[in-house]
């Protein structure tokens, strides 16, 4: 029997991009979902986490246990502390969705590049990767570009808009190490982006995937 990586989302935004990846990566796993499509319309509405999204996560990884996952991958960006919270919990690998891509991002250099299109999630991603970077004794930097009308485009249903308007900041700054995707509903665009772009580019669902195959080699 295959072991169950059960997918945690917030949004259905990120479903089928990862449901992709996995297809294309690693066809053989065995995937599950799980969709609280609340869950990132509430993230936006506060500043920072409260004891109700602890909770929140915490009954989410509750249910994908019952489900006998073998190993949880959470696919929304905005909810960093809180999965490492329940991941402290637990035996099982549970994965962050950027924490892979951020361990590939500092192999290719010190000025890194993040474009993201759902602000919220940015302050915890930027103190995840420096707090890597630390630990790893780098002094990599992280700038960050929220790229504006993005996800609502995706949102609407206008891929093309959304790829048009991440190209165009990748464009913008072609003098960088590496470039990274904050969201895996960036997944769209990732072909359009890598072709653009002057310099290695990161996406989370993939780097996360990759990290996922090799733990449960």
């Amino acid at each position: 029997m295959s072991q169950r990586i059960v997918l945690i989302h917030a949004t259905p935004l990120a479903v089928a991009p990862v449901n992709d990846t996995f297809a294309r990566q690693w066809p053989e796993a065995e995937i599950a979902n799980l969709l609280d499509d609340a869950l990132s319309g509430d993230r936006g509405k506060v500043a920072a986490l409260t004891p109700e999204f602890y909770q929140r996560i915490d009954a989410l990884v509750d249910y994908a246990l019952s489900m006998h996952a073998a190993a949880i991958l959470f696919t929304c960006s905005a909810l960093g502390e809180a999965i490492d919270a329940s991941a402290r919990r637990h035996a099982l690998p549970i994965l962050k969705p950027n924490e892979a891509m951020f361990e590939a991002a500092l192999e290719q250099g010190n000025d890194i590049l993040m474009l993201a299109t759902f602000a919220p999630a940015v302050p915890s991603m930027e103190a995840e990767f420096h707090q890597l970077a630390a630990a790893q004794g780098l002094t990599a930097t992280l700038r960050t570009q929220v790229v504006a009308g993005a996800r609502d485009a995706l949102s609407a249903g206008d891929v093309e808009y959304h790829n048009r308007l991440v190209v165009e900041a990748a464009r913008q700054n072609p003098h960088v190490d590496a470039i990274v995707l904050a969201h895996f509903s960036m997944e769209v665009a990732f072909e359009e982006i890598k072709a653009a772009a002057a310099c290695p580019v990161l996406s989370s669902a993939q780097s996360a995937v990759a990290k996922l195959k090799r733990l449960m080699a």
